[in-house]
């Protein structure tokens, strides 16, 4: 049996569960931005959200996305100048 605690693979920090009021799930930040669920890891992969991955989820910053809706406010959810708010 592993002993878990004294593993060299392991810090005594892995996985510690973020503050949940800070965060919400992809899906509701593609629905609050009016994107699908999976563009949501690809624009915190390019820095254009703020998020931390959590397991396999993905947990995105409340603030984060209410910083790009303020940014993008009155554009075309297709409107190439999107892509540049970083």
């Amino acid at each position: 049996m592993i002993n878990l605690r004294k593993s060299r693979f392991l810090s005594p920090n892995v996985n510690t569960m973020p503050d949940l009021a800070e965060f919400m799930t992809t899906q509701e930040a593609a629905e609050k931005l009016g994107f699908n669920a999976r563009s949501i890891p690809y624009m915190i992969k390019t820095k254009t959200l703020e998020g931390v991955r959590f397991g396999r989820a993905w947990l995105v910053s409340r603030k984060s996305v209410k910083d790009y809706l303020d940014k993008t406010k009155g554009m075309s959810k297709n409107d190439p100048r999107r892509k540049t708010l970083k």
